[in-house]
């Protein structure tokens, strides 16, 4: 779940047997140009698939930059890597490379 006013989200999934899945965090934060969400380092357990984590995951990202109008500077390589085979975070992807 997405708090818009809160500028720490945390988002953790957990296995039946509560062992972690996957971890991630967003802050928002001010800049000179514009206010941010910054996406820290995704974080998935090495014996979960990381590509089918991030596909249920990265909606919940792209639902918060929509609703908060806001765009999301991904730092995590991973998490690059998904904005730039999805076109969906094209208009909400701060500092998007220009060879991508």
């Amino acid at each position: 779940m997405t708090e818009n006013d809160n500028h720490h989200q945390i988002f953790e999934k957990y296995d039946k047997d509560h062992v972690l899945i996957c971890r991630w965090t967003m802050d928002k934060i001010e800049r000179k140009d514009s206010t941010v969400w910054i996406m820290n380092h995704f974080f998935v357990n090495p014996k979960e698939n990381t590509t089918q984590i991030l596909d249920k995951e990265m909606p919940t990202a792209l639902k918060l930059a929509q609703k908060s109008a806001l765009p999301i500077w991904p730092l995590d390589p991973v998490v690059i890597a998904y904005f730039a085979q999805h076109q969906e975070f094209a208009q909400y992807w701060y500092h998007r490379p220009f060879m991508l």
